[in-house]
């Protein structure tokens, strides 16, 4: 009986364009969904709202989530949600230009729902990332201007433009740029060089938009993660961060979240990447009436930090169990894992992002096991993806992990460059010049296979040919076949 009830929950996503929502729009919301039984929400890593219902309870609930005008989508995400870095602005880092201001007249510009996904983020911060979108914007040195980064859906390939554009042009660049990628009409099909150029002359030649050369080249922030839980202190007000280890959120609780926000007058709150909730300008005259509701609700903060700093998939239980038994083996040894993140990639979903990727495959027999990778520099944001050790069983991820951060903190401190076991190689250095082997291209994704990179999704190393792979080698980004790649002239 309980399997039948659970098989007839649908999975609900509501957008929150720039990761924000007011607070009125919040309670009614909730008060919706409580009135036909739902209990729980979840916040999903583009920033959006997830809960589950029953039909019955859905159809219930289509007159409210119309009349609130709230997007939302049943087991489908045709329209992921609009990822902004607006919920730094003030307490993770204090911008020269961009300001609350910029953020929402930017997504007020927006008359269409975007179909690609599209992030928009400060270069001064590193709570939200830059590059997870299809279309990605990140503010530049030039007040209300923005770098422009181009991932072509389902592949790792970042092609930015060569000029900035206008903030209050944004919503029509990323209209013209959704109509090319998803018709391609008259774009080449030769790599990410040649799609983007090609997109950025044919934007520019459709609408006239205001362009400006950059200053100088973008400067990623460092990545940091910030201390992203409980009461902290700014600008004579708090703000409180609040995250929950099963991702999950009483809709009772929120509700007491809202009355208290609506007595404080306080306008909105804000959700991140990272599944978790931040209120702002909380006043030190209401930090009683705030630690009353924690306390009601049971609401634990100040989780430690290598709990904090994972991303997994949504609606991915499997990947929740298994961050949670590495958690508990990091927190008996007292790991340090500052300046790293970490990311679970259980299925093709290329969203998860993180300094440290644990990448499920199958292994001998059918049973799971996982592939240990992590960025260049390790970087959060970067997309070039390394390998440390191939082919983990579940059992052993957690000593291979501390291995990898022990290994990250050494070199750091200048012992030397990064260990790595003999399954797994860093990727060499390329020159510009020829490539010393034939690179072939998915037709699919359109993901290059180098043979001085291999495929690192793919468990393949560096040094093969492609004319080596054996022949049930499929796209470890998209999963075609081989016979499914083209040869690739780089030129």
């Amino acid at each position: 009986m309980a399997k039948q009830i659970q098989e007839a929950l649908q999975r609900v996503k509501v957008n929150l364009p720039g990761g924000f929502v007011s607070i009125g729009d919040l309670k009614a919301f909730l008060m919706a969904i409580e009135s036909v039984g739902i209990r729980t929400i979840k916040i999903g890593a583009r920033q959006q709202i997830l809960f589950a219902a029953t039909s019955e309870q859905l159809e219930e609930l289509t007159y409210d989530l119309f009349n609130l005008e709230l997007l939302h989508e049943v087991n489908t995400d045709y329209y992921p949600n609009i990822v902004s870095s607006y919920v730094s602005d003030g307490i993770f880092n204090q911008s020269r230009w961009l300001r609350e201001g910029i953020y929402k007249d930017i997504l007020a510009s927006f008359d269409f729902v975007p179909k690609l996904k599209v992030n928009m983020v400060d270069a001064n911060q590193s709570l939200v990332p830059y590059y997870t979108g299809n279309l990605n914007f990140v503010s530049s040195d030039v007040g209300n201007f923005w770098h422009v980064f181009i991932r072509w859906p389902k592949t790792n390939q970042v092609f930015e433009w060569s000029s900035l554009v206008y903030s209050m042009d944004i919503g029509e660049i990323c209209r013209q740029l959704e109509m090319l990628i998803l018709n391609g009409d008259g774009l080449p099909r030769a790599g990410d060089v040649a799609l983007g150029a090609g997109l950025e002359s044919k934007v520019k030649e459709s609408v006239q938009f205001h362009y400006q050369d950059p200053v100088q080249p973008l400067t990623e922030s460092e990545f940091r993660l910030p201390y992203y839980e409980g009461f902290n202190r700014y600008d004579e007000k708090y703000w409180l961060g609040i995250y929950r280890p099963d991702e999950t959120y009483t809709v009772s609780f929120l509700l007491a979240v809202c009355d208290a926000c609506r007595a404080s007058r306080i306008g909105q709150l804000y959700t991140t990447p990272w599944r978790s909730l931040i209120i702002k300008d909380i006043r030190q005259e209401d930090r009683e009436e705030w630690d009353y509701i924690l306390d009601k609700h049971r609401v634990n903060l100040r989780h430690a930090s290598n709990e904090l700093n994972w991303q997994v998939e949504d609606w991915c239980e499997p990947a929740l169990r298994l961050k949670r038994s590495i958690v508990r083996y990091f927190d008996r040894l007292n790991l340090r894992t500052y300046r790293l993140c970490f990311g679970i990639k259980m299925g093709s979903n290329s969203g998860i992002w993180g300094s440290i990727i644990l990448k499920e495959i199958v292994g001998e027999g059918g049973a799971s096991c996982y592939d240990v990778l992590h960025t260049k520099d390790f970087n959060a944001n970067s997309r070039v993806l390394i390998p440390y050790k191939r082919r983990v069983a579940k059992n052993v991820l957690p000593k291979i992990l501390k291995k990898l951060c022990d290994d990250f903190y050494d070199s750091k401190a200048g012992d030397g460059d990064l260990l790595v076991d003999q399954t797994g190689l860093h990727l060499p250095e390329v020159s510009d010049g020829e490539p010393m082997h034939q690179q072939f291209q998915c037709t699919h994704c359109l993901s290059i296979y180098d043979p001085a990179y291999g495929d690192a999704l793919a468990a393949v190393l560096p040094g093969l040919d492609f004319t080596e792979l054996p022949k049930a080698y499929t796209c470890g980004l998209c999963g075609a076949p081989k016979k499914d790649f083209k040869r690739w002239n780089a030129k």
